[in-house]
């Protein structure tokens, strides 16, 4: 037991507190992307996709929503399928089409890519997340097609009323109109404030917040996510030095051998549900360990992504979308379930095949 106990010891200086900086900085760079705006400059590239598609402009509101909020994109799309202003068929395929704008914005602005390349790795990290892209990719360009083909030509030019359209609206109405003594008074002390502080002065303030921001939020989602990283981490390198992970691998075994693998990466696929940066820990353990290969890992995180699946589908997913959509949330959750798995199984196949 001593020896088991210095060993995971040894492990912990080794491994962890290196990794604990890095989700620390990539969580903290994904909070700066989101509050300096980097979004705004990518959610353009999601228009041309949605035009195309003959959806509404409803959809194409909901589809944008989804790239920064997920739950907010599927309320908006349930609101315009109550609302009448758009059809079941429609209200189908634009969460279909959604996989891809919810993978893109978790993976970019919300740590996920960040986190896959500090903790496993440039090589791995990066297929890892290229697949999820690729595979949720191809989900909203089947959908995409479906919709094309089978879809009357609707008016798809994106809404009138954007976020900044109204701000510059309103900036425009507010110019018009005559200015009060009271405003008159205040713009000239503003203009004055404005004078006695440069343009840099100005930026570096603003970047100062934007950190400070960032900072904040990432101190939430750290205190969700480090207790859950440093105990799956103990967890696993326990049963790794202790031998445990063979009893635990011997059940799963003749499942994992039709893929190639361990295992002892069951592990992995158990701690992935718990959280997807323990799943991460886990794979860099046994890939430092000597356990698995590069290959393997891709596969049993791919794997673990469709156990991850299953189970938000389970807890979450066909609630949310059943309480939404009525009966057509069914229907909406077994298509996107099942689009999900086929394209997994399709990334699965790849791997293998190269």
């Amino acid at each position: 037991m001593e020896y088991v106990l210095q060993a995971i010891l040894n492990d912990m200086m080794r491994f962890l507190p290196k990794t604990v900086i890095l989700i620390v900085i990539g969580v903290i760079l994904a909070n700066i992307f989101m509050e300096s705006g980097v979004i705004d400059r990518f959610t353009p590239l999601l228009l041309p996709f949605c035009r195309a598609s003959r959806l509404p402009k409803e959809c194409i509101s909901s589809l944008l929503t989804c790239f920064i909020n997920p739950t907010a994109g599927k309320a908006m799309l349930a609101g315009f399928y109550q609302s009448g202003n758009v059809g079941g068929k429609e209200a189908l395929l634009t969460s279909i089409m959604a996989t891809f704008p919810i993978v893109a914005g978790e993976s970019l602005f919300r740590g996920h890519a960040i986190l896959a390349v500090f903790i496993l790795g440039p090589f791995i990290g990066t297929v890892h997340i290229v697949l999820n892209l690729f595979s949720s990719f191809l989900q909203s360009l089947i959908a995409f097609f479906i919709a094309r083909f089978s879809l009357s030509h609707t008016s798809s030019a994106p809404p009138s009323s954007s976020p900044s359209s109204s701000l510059s609206s309103s900036s425009s109405s507010s110019s018009s109109s005559p200015p009060s003594p009271q405003s008159s008074q205040s713009s000239a002390k503003s203009s004055s404030s404005a004078k006695s502080s440069t343009p840099s002065d100005l930026h570096n303030h603003s970047k100062n917040i934007i950190i400070l921001i960032s900072i904040r939020k990432s101190a939430k989602t750290l205190k969700k996510i480090l207790p859950t990283f440093i105990i799956a981490f103990f967890i696993m390198d326990f049963l790794l030095v202790s031998g445990g992970m063979n009893l635990i691998g011997s059940f799963f075994e003749p499942i994992l051998r039709i893929l190639g693998l361990p295992g002892a990466c069951i592990s992995a696929i158990i701690a992935d549900l718990v959280h997807f940066s323990a799943g991460y820990a886990t794979v860099i353990t046994l890939l430092n360990s000597g356990i698995i290969d590069a290959k393997q890992a891709i596969l049993t995180l791919l794997v673990g992504s469709m156990l991850t699946i299953t189970m938000i589908y389970v807890k979450h997913s066909f609630s949310m979308y059943v309480s939404l959509f009525g009966r057509l949330g069914v229907k909406i959750s077994i298509a996107n379930y099942a689009f999900s798995m086929l394209t997994k199984l399709l990334m699965i196949a790849i791997v293998i095949l190269f």
